[in-house]
This record gives structure tokens, sequence and C-alpha cells, in this order.
């Protein structure tokens, strides 16, 4: 058995060190799995953060990469255990730290918001004697986001939406913009986040952070996580955390599953969502990942009968980085996210 599996919960007792504490006691090309404690439940026991942390053989960027900011985002805790299990025996430079759970009660609650119902990614960067989520955004932030140099963070759409996997960033930051010019084939959509948000927060104490999302919440979706296992693999390569070679091995098994990852160079600079104008059945007639233009019908609706209400037609020439899935609509309800105004690097 390997360093890596000797050190699963259960076999022996859970090991409590921040990632810190770790880097400066692992040997060079080690990994580890491991927890730290945050605050106690109703039941006075101790939540305890799983991560996965890696101290290169070599020098190089410190990279933190954080799913389920929302605890029914499931793709990304996914994508990090595939992620965890390809880079065993990898040469990695720097460091590489793994949090497949980031917000432990929305989790266990299998809920996108902690139990007050309060929205964790609004509340970075957090204070320590603040609620119970201000202090797990503290948590977070004082062990796995101040020492990171790079954050990757994932998602996957909430409220009955599924997303192509793509990827948002700052492209207004120039080491952004170098960060997507190696992203050969991905789409990226240019976004600084919202107030409280890891993305936003991070990017003010000059952080560049990537925000993954990919597919729909609560389920592990097959597509989606290879699709999401190759782009983590093309930013570490990109940041020069691994070598080309990890990446070129993966795709070369992806591209007859999933397809090559075909999409022109570049960011788009805007988005929006095109909404249902009648109430009924909503129909759609085209699908995440498809390119669309101007007058092109997107979909329809019906009433409780059958008979079509309303044709919804694209407002904007673009490419669907989202979809509602719910076939029960209202007028206003968000259908189709559209990016559009693309710019090449």
């Amino acid at each position: 058995m390997g360093a890596f599996d000797a050190n699963m919960p259960g076999q022996r007792a859970p090991r409590v060190h921040s990632p810190s504490e770790l880097a400066a006691a692992l040997a060079p090309g080690e990994w580890l799995k491991n927890f730290i404690p945050f605050e106690e439940d109703g039941s006075q026991r101790s939540w305890l953060m799983p991560y996965l942390f890696a101290h290169g053989a070599k020098p190089g960027r410190k990279v933190t990469i954080i799913a389920a900011i929302h605890g029914d985002e499931l793709n990304g805790v996914r994508m990090l255990h595939e992620l965890a299990n390809l880079l065993q025996g990898t040469e990695i430079n720097g460091s590489l730290c793994l949090v497949p759970v980031a917000n432990l009660m929305g989790y266990a609650n299998h809920s996108r918001y902690l139990p007050d119902r309060r929205d964790l990614n609004r509340m970075f960067p957090g204070l320590k004697d603040g609620s119970e989520g201000a202090r797990l955004a503290h948590f977070l932030w004082t062990n796995f986001v101040a020492q990171a140099d790079y954050i990757v963070d994932v998602h996957s759409g909430s409220y009955n939406r599924w997303n192509f996997p793509h990827l948002r960033g700052n492209m207004k930051d120039e080491t952004m913009r170098e960060w997507a010019r190696n992203l050969e084939g991905q789409v990226v959509l240019t976004s600084s986040g919202v107030a409280g948000s890891l993305r936003k927060e991070a990017g003010k104490v000059g952080k560049p952070v990537f925000l993954i999302e990919a597919g729909e919440t609560g389920r592990f979706e097959k597509d989606i996580l290879r699709r999401g296992l190759r782009l983590l693999l093309q930013i570490l390569v990109s940041l020069e955390s691994i070598d080309r070679g990890v990446l070129a091995e993966v795709s070369a098994r992806f591209d007859t599953e999933i397809g090559v990852p075909d999409h022109p160079t570049g960011y788009y600079r805007k988005a929006v969502w095109q909404r249902a104008t009648h109430a009924g059945l909503f129909m759609p007639q085209v699908a995440p990942g498809e390119r669309v233009a101007v007058g092109q019908p997107l979909g329809f609706i019906t009433d409780l009968f059958g008979e079509r209400r309303a044709e919804i037609l694209s407002e904007q020439t673009g490419f669907i980085l989202g979809m509602h899935l719910h076939p029960q609509v209202v007028p206003g309800r968000a259908l189709f996210h559209i990016a559009y105004d693309f710019k090449e690097l």
C-alpha cells in the first residue's frame, strides 16, 4: 500500500495539521490525506475539514483547488478525487492543496446553503468571531486561501440549471489572460465575481482565481467529470505545476469519449440570461455547448394543453453556457445563459 492510501481515515486516527504545517513537515514528492478541525456541531463534535496536500519535488507555485463551497455541488468533489488519484506518482512543482468539501454543513444537509440559509460564497474573507458562515469563510481563507498563489474554485449550476463546462475569471488581469491563452479549446467568460465571493475577495489581495462551472447540482455526471478533469489538468499545466505529458495522456483517453475541445482561444466579454415571456411548459430546442445566432429558435413554451404560447428566439449571437432544466416556467424565468462579444487571445 502506498503512502497516499495508508493515510485513509479509518485506517488510523485522523491527522490534524494545517497545510502550512504539512508543507514544512512533508518530504518533497509526498502526498497526504488530512483533516483540520473547525468549530463544533450541535453534538459538541468538531467538524473535520478534509483536504489532500502534495509537497512538490521541485520549487513552484502554491495552488489550492476548492470544491463544494455550495454544499450540493458534487461534481467538483469527484473531480478532485479523480485528480488526486491521477496525480499519484506524478512529479509536482510547488505544492497542491485539494479541498473537496468546503461547505461541510451544507454538504451534510444536502443543501447549497449553510444551516442559517446564508450563502458561504458571499461571506469571504470571513470573520473569526462572526456568524457561523463568517467563521467558516475565515477558516477557509486562513488555512487554504491565504498561503496560495493561485486558486481554482469548482462549481455547478444551481436552481435546476445545467452549465456547459467553462471557466470564469477576470480577464482585465494580465495574469489571468496569460492563463487563458494556454487553455486551448476551452470556453472562458470574463467576470470578477460579486462582493463576498471567494473569487472577488481573493482577487482584491492579488490572488488570481479561476472558477469552473460544470454540470448541475446533486449528482456525479460522467462526461462532466471528464471534461472538468481535463480543465483542471490544463490549468495545472498552464501554471507549470505538472508536466504537459500528464495532460496528453489523459486527453488521448478522453478525446474519443467526449470529443476534443475546439473552441477558439479567447474569452467572452459579456453574457446575458434570456428569459421566459410567458408562463407554461418550456421545451428547449438547443442545448448548452451550442453556438446560436440572433433570431435562431431556442425553444418554445406551451400551455397546459400542449398548444404553443410563445417562441423563444435568440437575442444574441453567441455561445450557450447554461440552461434551465425544469419544464414549468413563469414570465421572467431565466432559460438560457448566452455568452457573446468574443475576444481572441
